[in-house]
């Protein structure tokens, strides 16, 4: 979308927008970037505020700005998760290509974290951003252009495997409810293509995450390949999409799948699998009630010194979160997120910039039915005694 297609008001408002927003730090200063915000809220100013300064917060917190360079995605994500650029529609918007059917979510579930899933395709749209901005000529972009994108999403292979296993759907919901919060208005079009009877089970469960105007962007096909591939050359030249999908490209080896681009995703080797015993050597034990929460409070004396934490529960996932004490209050340090940990421990550290009381949160309150043992070692560090690798240097 150009922002020329705005109208004299909707301009105005931007502008007052721009005003209203200005102490934030923005990953994007463009008008495009704002736009969406406002696109995505029917230009209220207020809402769109809110959703803007909450996706800030949420990029703050899981440190997204510089996600490219950090996250180092496990070699099972990069293997057997089937999603990629594959090219450009014909409004110069990347296309990307995604093989859900074939992809074998309980062994990518069994082999990387959830979380770790989640956040790969958080760095997927993020690495696809990156592109297109830093590639203005390739992309025949604009400031006043705002990125969007245009997906495929491969059904053919998909069974009631996936819509039954409870981490693959807990993942789908979450990364739409990411997308719909944090990347407004950077779906162009989303064809849904070679859809089992089973889809019509799946849907109605992802359905109520998804926002209206997004709904409108999506269109669902069976297997009728003569109606897709109409529908999709209709929006991309064939030059820009495999062969398989009803355009020109093919491997260096003629395979229509373009398999160099984009994976066929696969069964996941059991040698991928975590372990299903973690380590309890050197960790104590805590038990948390169905519906409870237990807190362990841990004493920083210098600032600069690391909390650290590894822990796994023997009954499933648990909700995490580090606070800080501030009087009667408790200040979010690491927000609480629900951790699947029952088959590989949860590892990680805070540097701690004050000194004060930090509370480690176990929350059970979302289950009413079962009570979950922790296994944990937690303990607090100098930064003094510490090297780049975390040795002791005394």
């Amino acid at each position: 979308m150009d922002l020329n297609q705005l109208s004299d008001s909707q301009k105005a408002i931007l502008k007052q927008f721009r005003e209203t927003i200005k102490d934030c730090q923005l990953p994007n200063s463009e008008d495009a970037y704002l736009a969406r915000w406002l696109i995505a809220r029917d230009f209220d100013i207020p809402k769109a505020e809110k959703m803007l300064r909450n996706s800030l917060e949420w990029r703050r917190q899981h440190k997204i700005d510089t996600i490219r360079d950090d996250l180092k995605p496990s070699e099972v994500l990069t293997n057997y998760v089937s999603a990629s650029l594959v090219g450009r529609d014909k409004t110069q918007s990347p296309l990307w290509i995604t093989r859900y059917g074939r992809m074998d979510m309980k062994g990518v579930l069994r082999s990387a974290k959830k979380r770790d899933f989640i956040m790969y395709v958080v760095y997927l749209v993020e690495t696809s951003i990156w592109r297109v901005i830093s590639d203005p000529q390739k992309y025949k972009r604009s400031p006043d252009t705002m990125v969007q994108t245009t997906v495929i999403f491969d059904l053919e292979g998909l069974s009631m495997q996936h819509i039954t296993n409870k981490q693959a759907v807990d993942a789908a919901i979450k990364i739409i409810q990411i997308y719909e919060a944090n990347y407004p208005e950077y779906l162009s079009r989303v064809f849904v293509i070679n859809a089992p009877k089973v889809f019509s089970i799946a849907y109605p469960i992802l359905k109520p995450f998804i926002h209206e105007r997004t709904r409108d962007k999506i269109k669902i096909f069976g297997h009728d390949s003569k109606q897709w591939k109409a529908a999709i050359l209709a929006e991309v030249d064939p030059e820009e999409l495999p062969a398989a999908y009803g355009g020109s490209m093919t491997d260096p080896d003629g395979n229509p799948n373009c398999i160099t681009i984009v994976n066929m995703g696969g069964e996941v080797p059991k040698s991928y699998y975590f372990s299903c015993k973690p380590d309890t050597a050197n960790k104590k034990t805590l038990s948390v009630s169905s519906g409870s929460k237990e807190h362990l409070e841990f004493q920083v004396d210098k600032a600069g010194s690391v909390l650290k934490w590894n822990f796994h529960c023997e009954d499933g996932d648990i909700v995490f979160a580090v606070y800080r004490k501030q009087g009667s209050a408790l200040i979010p340090i690491v927000p609480a997120d629900r951790v699947d940990c029952q088959m590989s421990p949860e590892e990680g550290e805070l540097d701690c910039d004050e000194t004060g009381v930090y509370v480690v949160e176990f929350d059970n309150g979302f289950s009413y039915l079962r009570s979950k043992k922790i296994w944990y070692a937690i303990s607090v560090e100098s930064a003094t005694v510490r090297g780049a690798d975390g040795i002791s240097l005394d």
